[in-house]
């Protein structure tokens, strides 16, 4: 079976392993804590709808989802939103829809070495808070969207102290096959952004 149909079929079949995030009841965000999320981000001017976000750790048997919905900013910094944590991810599945470019695309994401990931976001690391210096594990796992289908993965606390650890590339498909219509929310997009895309266009590359 390949990995993406044994993520659909492990959060169609395991109502317990794909359930919605719900308030976490572990500990919380410090400069010794083991509080860690996961989130989304994408550059600015270029919002994504998040349609489909899985979540598996495959050893553990465990999946999850995070239904993000609109993605508005921004590149390389600390996500708006975060889904929990449960336990060290292995495979992601995401789905979402570009605004400027009118294009849907999905990427199957297994990590190579999510141990190694898991140790570093372990490491403290400095960040600048109201004008002192704070010091905290990167406790954030994040996938950046970038037109084309970029999908790079960083760890942080703060965009200051980002790494990456993974650069991928997601395939493009028909959303219109698929029954989705995005009409009203590029209306809603096109009248922040129409002027800014019509000076400067798509940007590919850089990302």
């Amino acid at each position: 079976m390949k990995i993406q149909g044994l993520v659909l079929s492990v959060c169609l079949l395991l109502l317990s392993g794909c359930s919605e995030q719900t308030a976490s009841e572990g500990s919380k965000p410090g400069p010794n804590s083991t509080y860690r999320s996961i989130g989304v981000v994408a550059p600015r001017h270029y919002d994504v709808w998040v349609d489909k976000f899985y979540i598996e750790s495959l050893s553990e048997d465990i999946g999850w989802r995070r239904p993000f919905g609109i993605v508005s900013c921004c590149w390389k910094s600390a996500p708006l939103s975060g889904a929990e944590w449960q336990t060290t991810p292995e495979l992601f599945l995401i789905r979402w829809f570009s605004f400027a470019e009118q294009q849907s695309y999905e990427a199957v994401i297994k990590l190579d070495n999510p141990d190694e990931i898991v140790e570093k976001m372990r490491e403290p690391a400095p960040f600048e808070s109201f004008g002192e210096i704070a010091v905290r594990p990167r406790d954030t796992l994040v996938l950046g969207l970038a037109p084309g289908g970029t999908v790079v993965l960083w760890i942080m606390n703060r965009g200051e102290n980002a790494i990456e650890v993974g650069r991928y590339q997601a395939k493009p498909y028909d959303y219109q096959k698929e029954g989705e219509d995005y009409t009203r929310r590029t209306e809603t997009y096109l009248e922040r952004e129409g002027d800014f895309l019509q000076k400067n266009g798509i940007r590919y590359d850089g990302w």
